[in-house]
């Protein structure tokens, strides 16, 4: 071995064991970390270290690492020197070392992200899975300033923002077409129409298009699958403390703590407080989380705990506007409901929701090539309000609407899981196999008290005028409730079968019980379903590989209908061929999809009464998505995306064939990008964004259309020490635009976008 190869593993070996802040992730070796280069470099017994590097070796400390979080010149890399001396006795060839780049700053993670872990429950690269999969990380969520659950997918082809429920802050999307409340958490489904969660605990948004039932079986939308990662213990102590101000009386102030307490444990706690008048006339909240988190690496085993809870406080309960023809003549700021001493018998609008959620993660490695992985969740959320929705459907055309008002109503949803998954890799003749088996039992509960009612009508145009007196309160008695346990196994096994051929399979059989309940009845039924994909990746260069995938899942529909009606469950199947690409030293990943996507057993809402549920009959989505983000240059960073969707009704009893799927326009696309020019600028940064979509359909049946629109945002800071400065302007030309959805709001009102917002954060790193 040549002496510098001897002198670098006896710096790793000696700098590892000295080292204090110890750590691990996974316990796997990282072949390639994004956003930090390997630079490392030999010169005079001095070796330079890249910002945050780790260490570790296979076979002496299997999953230990250590992070160096020192900051470096000019391109941010380089920073730290370690005095070493060279041996000069008898040498002896130690076991193998990987030198992996890690970010030592949280905030330095960059654009590029190449796994999605947590999504797809395995170490492999993205590159490596037939899936199309894009990745938000937490980088750009800061850049933009982002704030609400509605702009966490901004960035990402072929999903659209839809209204969440009353403003309160749920996981409300549109993916290919499809509309979705149903999101997971750190890998666990849950219902996002209640469960709701604060930016400021997201690591990461993961997305994977189209259906999922291999994986996780039968609860979430068929158009694709939308997974928040939290922010998990550290492996070095860290600390952020940020303030941001805004117009409309917006103050939002976070902070980010991590500690290294040794013996293998490591805590981190995130919380936040908002308080936020928003542009509509009085519709204001308040709300706080608090996500603390521990863990502890051993050898072989580490054990996460995450806890998280919000609270949202709201003024009113704000559905938007009326989703009628006229709907661009009617005040974008205007409350169109009760508010309080409205009518003197009646109590005002308003929301409060709170949301409990615990995960305990377990990971054991039981050799070199097989892992363990035990994990299990709970959740807990209510809502407790007073809301106004319109009547549409009873509206004739004239300055006046029927509303009906649901006072003192208490929602709730809650529900657990456990998994379990063994996941190795094993060689058959030449072939080898990366295998996943698992096993996953789910219980969801989702219910609402029959509340008292009564009904009033407004002047759509005069504030000020509304109908003498309301109808007579009709009393509400009992509750109903749906219920979903969902008991699953299935495996999946990603074959190498040359460097360049990789085949991918995967099975999972579900036994879905849904029951729906009220006071006075219950209804339930039983299904065993099959979901199944079949995938395969063709590497044609180091730079661009060819995928395909087909697949079909199934999702039961849990309901809350207030017949207590049980329905089969809903069917979806895909298929999918695309490219995936990466250029500057895998800096900038691209991936191009086209797709043909069908749904049957669609669950959705009477359209002559919203409380009541109907089974469509088969929908359809095709189109392609093109999606890129990374590193143009060590400064340059961009997301970007692009989407044709073309989505419409096949065959139905209730809606016409050939209608187009509402809120999903034909074109899409968006741009963000930032730069830093260094030199005597340094910290200096600016950047921007472009956000565009076709018209699309208001309604389902199709009546009236949403107008085109292009939105602009930007953004300049400031990093100088341990401070940063960052002034966003967002909607920079004050475009205006609607957005509405079927989970939330059942395509009966409409939600304004907000106009021009300026930002002002001020962080400061502990």
């Amino acid at each position: 071995m040549e002496e510098s190869s001897i002198t670098l593993l006896w710096i790793l070996l000696g700098t590892t064991l000295s080292n204090p802040l110890f750590g691990a992730e996974e316990n796997r070796v990282v072949k390639e970390e994004q956003g930090v280069r390997e630079t490392s470099a030999l010169e005079s017994g001095r070796v330079y270290l890249a910002q945050g590097v780790k260490m570790k070796s296979d076979s002496m400390m299997q999953g230990q690492e250590i992070a160096d979080g020192s900051e470096g010149e000019d391109a941010g890399q380089i920073a730290r020197d370690v005095e070493v001396a060279v041996p000069t006795g008898p040498v002896t060839q130690l076991p193998a070392m990987t030198v992996t780049g890690a970010p030592a700053s949280p905030e330095l993670s960059g654009y590029t992200t190449n796994r999605a872990d947590s999504l797809t429950r395995t170490d492999l690269s993205l590159s490596d899975i037939p899936v199309s999969i894009q990745v938000v990380p937490h980088e750009v969520l800061r850049d933009r300033a982002v704030t609400q659950p509605g702009q966490l997918l901004e960035n990402v082809s072929g999903v659209q923002t839809e209204a969440s429920y009353g403003g309160n802050r749920g996981m409300f999307f549109n993916i290919r077409g499809f509309t979705t409340h149903s999101s997971s958490r750190d890998g666990f489904q849950y219902n996002g129409n209640l469960v709701t969660r604060d930016v400021q605990n997201i690591e990461r948004i993961e997305v994977m298009k189209g259906p999922s039932g291999t994986l996780y079986g039968g609860v979430g939308s068929l158009g694709g699958q939308v997974n928040t990662v939290s922010k998990r213990p550290l492996y070095y102590n860290y600390g952020a403390i940020n303030l941001l101000w805004g117009n409309y009386q917006q103050w939002r102030p976070t902070f980010d703590i991590n500690r290294v307490l040794g013996k293998g444990f490591s805590v981190r706690l995130n919380g936040a407080y908002e308080n936020n008048g928003t542009f509509r006339d009085g519709s204001g909240f308040e709300s706080y989380s608090l996500a603390p988190a521990i863990s502890w690496q051993g050898e072989r085993t580490s054990v996460t705990l995450l806890a998280e809870y919000n609270r949202l406080d709201q003024d009113l309960f704000d559905f938007g506007l009326p989703n009628l023809p006229n709907f661009r003549h009617l005040s974008r700021t205007r409350y169109f409901g009760l508010r309080k001493g409205d009518y003197p018998d009646l109590p005002g609008d308003s929301g409060l929701n709170e949301t409990y959620v615990g995960t305990a993660i377990l990971h054991h490695q039981l050799s070199q090539t097989w892992g363990l992985r035990i994990a299990t969740q709970y959740h807990r959320a209510t809502q407790d309000s007073t809301q106004s929705f319109p009547d549409n459907y009873l509206y004739t055309g004239d300055n006046k609407l029927h509303f009906t008002h649901y006072m003192n109503g208490h929602e709730w949803s809650r529900g657990h899981a456990v998994q379990a998954e063994l996941r190795g890799q094993v060689h058959t003749w030449s072939f080898e196999h990366n295998l996943l088996f698992g096993t996953e039992y789910r219980k969801i509960v989702n219910g609402f008290n029959n509340t008292d009612q009564t009904s009033f009508v407004l002047d759509l145009f005069d504030p000020g005028m509304r109908s003498a007196h309301h109808e007579p309160i009709i009393p509400g008695e009992g509750y109903n409730e749906g219920r979903g346990d969902d008991i699953g196994i299935y495996a999946q096994d990603l074959l190498t079968l040359t460097s360049a051929v990789k085949l991918l399979a995967g099975l999972r059989l579900d036994r879905f019980h849904n029951e729906a309940k009220s006071s006075d009845y219950t209804n339930s039924a039983n299904q065993m379903a099959l979901s199944w994909q079949v995938g395969a990746v063709w590497e044609l260069n180091p730079t661009a590989a060819l995928f395909t995938r087909v697949g079909r899942s199934h999702s039961p529909n849990i309901t809350r209908s207030i017949d207590a009606s049980v329905f089969d469950a809903e069917v979806g199947t895909q298929k999918e061929i695309g490219a995936k690409f990466n250029f500057f030293d895998r800096r900038l990943n691209a991936t191009l999809a086209a797709y043909k996507l069908t749904r049957r057993h669609i669950l959705t809402s009477d359209p002559n009464d919203p409380l009541r549920n109907i089974l469509a009959g088969r929908q359809s989505s095709h189109g392609f998505e093109l999606d890129v983000s990374g590193e143009l240059t060590r400064r340059w960073k961009v997301i970007a995306s692009y989407a044709y969707t073309h989505a419409e009704v096949k065959a139905d009893g209730f809606f016409p064939v050939g209608d187009k799927l509402p809120d999903v326009p034909r074109h899409s696309g968006n741009l963000w990008t930032t730069y830093e020019p260094g030199g005597v600028l340094q910290g200096l940064g600016v950047g921007g964004g472009i956000y565009a979509a076709s018209s699309r359909q208001a309604t389902l049946p199709n009546s009236h259309k949403l107008g085109a629109y292009v939105r602009m945002d930007t953004t300049a800071y400031y990093d100088t020490g341990n401070w940063r400065a960052q002034f966003n302007v967002n909607n920079l030309f004050d475009t205006k635009y609607y957005y509405g959805g079927a989970s939330g709001v059942y395509n009966y009102t409409l939600i304004p976008n907000p106009p021009r917002t300026f930002l002002l954060t001020l962080s400061y790193r502990l």
